[in-house]
């Protein structure tokens, strides 16, 4: 129920324009992790077709004292199935923004994940889909050292945070 109500703030946002968006998958997308969300927890969310089948997963962006340490925070990649919403990976340590970068790795998009702190030099990280999934530490990734140009932003520095519970 709490989460239904942040969502609705999220479905808001979308806007009126993109009618293919406001449908339910934000909400259908969060419950598939309302486990994984503390009380303290708060959210971004953002979608991109990181496949080409023609539908888009969902990144979900936590942070909060169950999320985060001094590296960054934790992401979610999830995929649509027959079985709803799944995890395809979990990546910590990683901040925004998030690029979905031109190359693949196992028939999915590369991402491109800011790091830093926790003694790390910032910078930009190449996660590849390998074994069924996004590798889950960024900080091993190879540096992008130049964003290639057909890189887009999937998950904006300033992306809007909704907390969950309200």
């Amino acid at each position: 129920m709490a989460v239904r109500f942040a969502l609705a703030a999220v479905t808001a946002l979308l806007g009126a324009g993109a009618s293919a968006q406001s449908d339910s998958r934000p909400a259908q997308a969060l419950a598939a992790i309302g486990e994984e969300m503390g009380p303290d927890s708060r959210y971004a969310i953002a979608f991109s077709d990181l496949n080409d089948d023609h539908r888009q997963e969902a990144l979900v962006h936590l942070v909060g004292s169950n999320h985060c340490g001094s590296g960054g925070c934790a992401t979610l990649v999830m995929t649509y199935t027959t079985e709803g919403w799944v995890r395809v990976g979990r990546l910590t340590v990683s901040r925004l923004p998030i690029y979905r970068l031109p190359d693949h790795h196992g028939g999915w998009y590369d991402l491109g994940v800011s790091v830093g702190g926790g003694g790390m030099m910032p910078g930009v990280r190449a996660v590849e889909f390998r074994k069924g999934r996004y590798q889950s530490n960024p900080t091993v990734g190879r540096s992008v050292d130049r964003l290639p140009l057909k890189a887009t932003v999937i998950m904006p520095a300033n992306s809007d945070f909704y907390p969950a519970g309200q």
